[in-house]
């Protein structure tokens, strides 16, 4: 299966690309753990209680140690860390976490590989096509482009 698309016309006032066209990925579903850990427990020989438990416990240890301002590094996958929000201050002096932090995110950097032709690509990227989504909605078939660089 392809990552669909959908062509999106940019109508933002003001934008230098106001009027030009966009490709956007159309998402047709979310997996949750309690599937994810059952298509594991099809490809192991684990039972799908002790990968679900496994999965509910990597995200609390994850959430322990990025609250703890590490990095959390998952080898094949990439790695999440804390990120902040804040609003400046004139004088280093002036600058107080109660005033101008004002929030939190999570970053996620995910790992990397060589591809075929010797260029950098995110492991989960490697090979991805794509589809029009109108025309897989409408049954219309259409050849898969080549892969995203």
């Amino acid at each position: 299966m392809a990552v669909l698309y959908k062509v999106v016309e940019d109508t933002r006032d003001g934008s230098l690309t106001q009027g030009q066209w966009f490709g956007r990925a159309v998402h047709t579903n979310a997996v949750n753990t309690k599937q994810i850990a059952e298509e594991i427990q099809e490809n192991v020989s684990v039972k799908h209680s002790d990968v679900s438990a496994v999965l509910i416990e990597l995200i609390n240890v994850m959430n322990r140690h990025l609250n703890q301002s590490e990095r959390v590094v998952l080898d094949g996958f990439g790695s999440f860390k804390i990120g902040l929000k804040t609003k400046g201050a004139l004088r280093k002096e002036d600058f107080t976490a109660s005033k101008n932090i004002v929030g939190s995110r999570l970053n996620f950097c995910p790992e990397w590989k060589v591809n075929k032709e010797g260029r950098r690509i995110k492991a989960f990227l490697d090979g991805v096509t794509v589809k029009s989504a109108e025309e897989v909605i409408n049954g219309k078939k259409k050849e898969e482009q080549e892969p995203n660089p």
